[in-house]
């Protein structure tokens, strides 16, 4: 990482804004990282860096993963995890891909290279809901609730899992503001970074360091425009589903079929589920560079969905010489609701 003012971008839809004025370290009220550049982050529950353009804070340095590293708030502490190919260090230390560190104020984080730019964790308390100046010279507003007084005319109170905003001049109406939401104070614009419980989402995310542990369930309904993936281990499962991806999860219904008629055909477990790029196009309706899209697209939202650690979504998804396969033994699929027992279990 050669420069961490050419790596880091703040993407303004949903990522954490990065400010270039350092406020002293007792201004922080909740967990922040600061670059040796100047830079901070105020952090999410779940936070996650990454060339991907929804992660929270967005790398655009080519030796940057997609989904680069997380650092989630859990049990009273902070904790980091490698998502990424080119790996994190911590306090100088590179730390093992897919396990949880312990991240405390003061320690050293640095992205792809342990030389450069790193981040310094100016410190572990908790996260909690701020306003984010979009200006770089004015600290945040830290939020408490059940209501913050901003200045004498407005408040906001937050209710319902959200905040509203509360005016005592009557001609205004008070309004909802959603995260990610600007408001203007004193003519200046402040942006809600508003902090629901996200590491969550992080607990129920399944954990892959073998391919046998992961188990598949397609759901199907019965005129199969609807396929919903079901992905889980012993503990946690996820979901993929979505109207974007229907495309993407036909695609991976036509490898299960395969697989299931192969196994059931005593097929040996090298040999099952294997088809022809060329079929698998012609059966799907397109061309064969736009099946292999569609598998990238596939794997990549695999990837986004499980902590792979150990094995790779594309050990998952094969694609050799010409043939794609889904590699599990694992796989039920359902239609209409009902186990279609003809398919079968892997």
């Amino acid at each position: 990482m050669s420069n961490t003012n050419k790596v880091f971008r703040s993407s303004y839809s949903n990522a954490s804004l990065l400010q270039t004025s350092s406020p002293p370290i007792a201004a922080f009220k909740s967990g922040a990282l600061l670059s040796t550049s100047g830079q901070f982050i105020h952090l999410r529950h779940y936070h996650t860096f990454g060339r991907a353009t929804e992660c929270h804070t967005h790398l655009i340095g080519a030796s940057m993963s997609r989904i680069h590293a997380i650092v989630y708030w859990q049990d009273n502490n902070w904790y980091i995890e490698d998502k990424s190919k080119n790996g994190v260090w911590l306090n100088n230390n590179k730390i093992i891909k897919g396990q949880p560190h312990l991240l405390r104020e003061s320690d050293k984080v640095a992205l792809s290279s342990k030389v450069g730019d790193s981040f310094i964790m100016v410190n572990d308390l908790k996260p909690c809901d701020v306003l984010i100046s979009m200006a770089l010279n004015k600290p945040a507003i830290y939020l408490e609730r059940p209501i913050t007084s901003i200045e004498k005319t407005l408040n906001l109170f937050y209710e319902n899992e959200g905040w509203y905003l509360i005016y005592d001049d009557e001609r205004k109406e008070s309004k909802v503001i959603q995260d990610g939401n600007c408001i203007h104070i004193n003519d200046s614009l402040y942006r809600l970074q508003s902090n629901q419980v996200e590491y969550q989402t992080l607990e129920n995310k399944p954990t892959a360091r073998s391919l046998d542990d992961l188990e598949l369930k397609l759901n199907v309904s019965a005129n199969e425009e609807d396929i919903q993936l079901y992905i889980k281990d012993s503990k946690s499962s996820s979901i993929i589903k979505g109207h974007r991806i229907q495309s993407q999860l036909y695609l991976l219904l036509c490898l299960a079929r395969k697989s299931i008629a192969d196994k059931e055909q005593g097929y040996s477990e090298c040999h099952c589920g294997w088809i022809n790029l060329d079929t698998l196009s012609k059966a799907l309706g397109i061309e064969p560079d736009n099946t292999r899209i569609r598998l990238h697209r596939l794997r990549t939202k695999i990837r986004d969905t499980v902590n792979f650690s150990g094995v790779d979504a594309c050990q998952l998804l094969q694609l050799q010489d010409g043939e794609v396969r889904l590699n599990t033994s694992k796989i039920v699929v359902t239609k209409g609701n009902l186990l279609r027992t003809e398919l079968g279990v892997v």
